[in-house]
């Protein structure tokens, strides 16, 4: 998850979430609800689940996705850029097929939509991530980045673990998983992009990892991805907290610690079932999480820098209004509560902002805004594998 830096943004695309902070009231016009000069309180928004997700909205998703493609930008603005919007685009709407498998509720031709996420996730995916030389795994050229490469491993996993691999995407998984192991014992934290190294992405590896060896009952994968959390917990018990940057010997280079960074974490640890996944979330929604419209309010959004600390926005925060709240972060940490199940209700708080600000029209018109229509899915649909 790149920290790209952007330069000034939509008043239009912020309003929603300027709203949220400070005007709650005005969210029964938003809703078409009738309004009596009073503040009239947010319905909680049903639980999604694989089973109530809209299949032809999923169908046009995927057209889009493995069509046109995914803009690298956030949005739609092109002053966010988001160079790994592919990748994320075609892992992420996997995630979702193969937890709706998983939930018994599965899309038809489930396996040969999660093959062609692959392919494309292996093809025109690579392109921001090669800057180095590529490595051949099981036939497939696989650049170098712990982003990318955690990012296919896990899309791997994802098959693997709802019976829908076959032998090639099984010796993928094995190779890549043995390339990883190999190059972790060499340097324990690894590059996103040339020789930057943001180690929270290093997150999807660990929890690839770690499914792999536990589907695969492979010690090294195991033991590898234990080694990596371990790592990553040592840098969240910094006096400064979780890094959001470091060198290739570990040494600070960007210390603050933020929220998307923590939810991208617990996220993706969770998924591997991980109890150190507990440790980033909570972190995240005690120090970083508010209900900016009073507590009387069942609506919740998570500030991207640390209280007192004016940071700027950039590709990984998204936009920031007013108090530093952060629609990266709060996205993010809809899939961080719904893993944890000490954070049910900020969770739920969560879904209830997202559907204030309008997530309702990037869901019906998925085509417009794909990136952010496949991570909010995958945040309300996410599951242990």
């Amino acid at each position: 998850m790149s920290g790209a830096s952007s330069s000034s943004y939509s008043r239009r695309a912020l309003l929603p979430l300027l709203v949220l902070c400070c005007c709650a009231p005005v969210f029964a016009l938003a809703e078409e609800l009738p309004t009596d000069g009073g503040t009239t309180t947010p319905q909680p928004s049903p639980e999604p689940t694989t089973d109530s997700l809209p299949k032809d909205a999923l169908e046009a998703l995927e057209q889009r996705i493995l069509g046109k493609g995914c803009e690298p930008k956030l949005l739609g603005n092109a002053d966010r850029r988001f160079v790994e919007a592919q990748l994320l685009c075609d892992a992420h709407l996997s995630f979702v097929l193969v937890q709706a498998s998983l939930d018994g509720h599965p899309v038809p031709d489930s396996q040969r939509r999660l093959k062609a996420l692959l392919a494309d996730a292996l093809g025109r995916a690579r392109g921001p991530f090669k800057t180095q030389s590529t490595t051949n795994i099981a036939g497939q050229a696989l650049p170098p980045s712990v982003l990318y490469q955690g990012y296919v491993l896990l899309m791997l996993a994802g098959m693997e673990r709802a019976g829908l691999a076959d032998a090639e995407s099984t010796a993928l998984f094995d190779g890549l998983a043995a390339q990883l192991v190999e190059a972790l014992s060499r340097q324990l934290l690894l590059p996103s992009f040339g020789r930057s190294i943001w180690p929270c992405d290093s997150a999807p590896a660990a929890a690839g990892l770690l499914l792999h060896g536990r589907l695969r009952g492979n010690a090294e994968s195991r033991a590898t991805g234990e080694q990596l959390v371990a790592r990553l917990v040592e840098l969240s018990n910094l006096p400064t907290g979780f890094p959001t940057k470091v060198d290739a010997k570990g040494r600070l280079v960007e210390p603050t610690q933020r929220a998307t960074t923590l939810a991208w974490t617990g996220a993706f640890l969770a998924m591997a079932s991980h109890p150190a996944a507990k440790r980033f979330t909570a972190t995240l929604v005690d120090g970083y999480c508010d209900h900016p419209a009073g507590n009387a309010l069942p609506l919740a959004a998570c500030r991207e820098w640390p209280r007192g600390v004016k940071g700027r926005e950039d590709s990984a925060s998204g936009p920031l209004v007013f108090g530093g709240y952060s629609v990266g972060a709060s996205a993010l940490a809809i899939a961080a509560t719904r893993l944890s199940s000490e954070h049910a209700q900020w969770h739920a708080h969560l879904l209830n902002a997202a559907r204030e600000m309008g997530i309702r029209t990037t869901l019906e018109h998925p085509r417009k805004q794909p990136l952010e229509a496949a991570l909010y899915w995958w945040g309300t649909t996410v599951r242990p594998w």
